[in-house]
């Protein structure tokens, strides 16, 4: 963001008192509390269905929350000259959850359990099927699809570089764990906990971590809506969960203790706990890392890529630890 955009705040009725720049964005101290003005991706139609579950969520007692400020014209998007699209939303002091932090994080799985005991939008918010997350076996025949994709220009390629080679040795360990999800999905896709999230309007944050957690002492506050959709909320642990072992080496104890944490403020159904042993036992990492390849300027290809493959295949044990525990 530069700081011609800045003229974008005389759409709105803020009196600011300073401003700094943070997050990739602006932090506005103004007369009317803490703001952040920041560039926004999606639409009108998506900025209103983020307030209402957000106004739910205030109306079940969860109150910090970055719900989008209209402008003057009444609009929660605003543009510049250029067709730019940006939002002033309300903000918090403090800093983000730091993942290298036991305490910190288990704070934070309690958290989203708190969030997610309040995140309902049955009869409230409009239900549109572009903000309803796939059921889970349409998403990993999608996601195995990509993977064969890969697999075949593999196979296809003949001066491979150190990175594909790794790559293609490594193929057949992770597209076993993917067939065997989507097997599993396919004996028994989870239909009725679909069904009833979709009857009950539950709805989940989409991308929940440690960068969208603001602690201050004893207070929380959760940002980052931009993704919320109705759908099932065990997705959100398992992608908490996931991140959060990658970086400590996949410890059984303290994925264990987030699972505890978060369950004894909202407890998880068998079924629930069934399809977070099966999305933690998908490759997702190793998926998103191949299908960033496939789409990736082949002429050269980052050292970064051949780091992290050799990084994920070396946690693979314990990773694999971790979800047989999970079984």
């Amino acid at each position: 963001m530069n700081d011609r955009a800045l003229r974008v705040l005389e759409q709105y009725e803020v009196e600011t008192v300073s401003m700094r720049r943070g997050r990739g964005a602006y932090i506005l101290e103004t007369k009317q509390g803490l703001r952040i003005f920041c560039d926004y991706e999606s639409s009108e139609r998506r900025a209103r269905f983020q307030n209402c579950v957000m106004e739910k969520m205030r109306g079940g007692g969860y109150r910090n929350v970055d719900r989008i400020l209209p402008n003057k014209e009444g609009n929660l998007v605003s543009f510049d000259w250029d067709g730019q699209k940006y939002v002033v939303k309300e903000w918090y002091p403090g800093r983000e959850c730091d993942p290298s932090s036991e305490t910190e994080i288990l704070a934070a799985v309690r958290n989203l359990a708190k969030i997610h005991r309040v995140m309902r939008a049955k009869g409230e918010c409009e239900f549109i099927e572009s903000f309803t997350a796939p059921a889970p076996l349409d998403e990993v025949r999608t996601r195995n699809t990509g993977l064969k994709k890969v697999r075949s220009f593999l196979r296809r390629r003949t001066d491979k570089c150190a990175f594909e080679r790794l790559l293609q040795s490594s193929f057949p360990m992770y597209f076993e764990q993917a067939v065997e999800v989507q097997k599993r999905l396919e004996e028994n896709g989870c239909e009725r906990l679909t069904q009833s999230a979709k009857e009950n309007g539950t709805v989940c944050h989409g991308d929940y971590d440690q960068h969208h957690v603001l602690l201050a002492g004893q207070e929380m506050a959760t940002t980052g809506f931009e993704h919320c959709r109705y759908g099932l909320q065990i997705s959100d642990l398992y992608r908490f969960v996931r991140k959060v072992l990658e970086k400590h080496e996949w410890d059984p104890r303290l994925g264990m203790r987030m699972l505890d944490q978060y369950a004894g403020i909202r407890p998880l159904s068998g079924e629930e706990r069934r399809l977070f042993y099966l999305k933690m036992l998908y490759p997702e990492k190793f998926r998103k890392l191949a299908n960033y390849y496939l789409e990736s300027n082949k002429a050269w290809i980052s050292r970064r890529f051949l780091d992290k493959l050799e990084r994920q295949n070396q946690q693979q044990e314990a990773r694999n630890r971790f979800v047989e525990m999970l079984r």
